[in-house]
């Protein structure tokens, strides 16, 4: 539960059927991972129709009407005990924000150029494709960052979030992210020859992943076909998870290694594409 691979836990005491079948009092617990507040209550809604089918089932039978009278399931919320939505929402968010802006201020780095028609600088310097791309991303990468601290603040200090796990994990998971999130916007400005052009593609390749396949709304593991495909894949459902998993449950690089992995493997691929896509002279 703690690494998000279960949502609910069924804790059956010792000796429960025996202490049922004598009619003394029994107790189930049930724990439920709060740190997603909406799926917490649906699975809350869930066991309570097991629990009242079942006694509706044993009841039926006379003999048992008695034992089943003092049967009871106790629901107790991990991580987030109050049920709050903003502790859910706030780390949710932050991810979305730190990929859209960031990609969307870099998409416009080379197609302005295109459009300008100062793109004539890279053809007729001896600097590389690679060069040319990092000299645009770095700053952008720096200001994200800095936005990145910014926003843990106000989660922190305006909307009181608790952040229990460990900062320097989730400062390093944010540089990558956002590492990538640039080089992303940077792959839009090198494939389009318009800034609009580049504006739309960056947006729909940053909100349709984050807001319907990251498992902001629905799990990753919920979903089917290529919707699955897109979750599993895209960096932003391992930053989602590490986001929440660190403000919510106190997550650790111990158990974050693979979002680390799986967000660093991300960034020379898409920088790859961007500097195969960048042409050094007009055709």
């Amino acid at each position: 539960m703690k690494s998000g691979e279960l949502s609910l836990a069924v804790e059956i005491p010792p000796e429960f059927s025996q202490k049922l079948h004598k009619g003394e009092q029994v107790e189930i617990g049930a724990w439920i991972d709060g740190s997603m507040p909406s799926r917490a209550e649906t699975i809350q809604g869930y066991v309570t129709g097991i629990h009242l089918k079942w006694l509706l089932q044993q009841a039926s039978q006379a003999s048992q009407v008695q034992s089943t009278s003092s049967i009871n399931v106790e629901s107790r919320y991990l991580y987030n005990p109050d049920v709050r939505s903003l502790v859910a929402i706030v780390p949710a968010v932050m991810p979305m924000l730190l990929l859209m802006i960031p990609a969307l201020l870099t998409s416009l780095a080379v197609v302005r150029e295109k459009e300008l028609g100062s793109i004539i600088n890279l053809y007729v310097t001896p600097v590389t494709r690679i060069e040319f791309l990092l000299g645009k991303q770095l700053p952008y990468i720096a200001t994200s960052f800095v936005s990145f601290l910014l926003l843990v603040a106000m989660a922190v200090w305006l909307f009181d979030i608790p952040l229990k796990g460990d900062v320097i994990v989730l400062c390093l998971i944010t540089l990558l992210f956002v590492t990538f999130s640039t080089s992303f916007g940077l792959l839009a400005s090198v494939f389009t020859n318009s800034q609009i052009a580049a504006i739309l593609l960056t947006t729909i390749g940053t909100m349709v992943p984050a807001v319907q396949f990251a498992g902001m709304i629905t799990p990753v593991s919920a979903l089917e076909g290529a919707g699955r495909v897109i979750g599993e894949l895209h960096p932003i459902s391992y930053f989602l998870t590490a986001s929440r998993g660190i403000f919510s449950k106190g997550l650790g690089f111990g158990t974050l290694d693979f979002a680390v992995f799986a967000i660093a493997i991300s960034i020379p691929i898409t920088l790859w594409l961007a500097t195969v896509l960048l042409r050094k002279q007009e055709r």
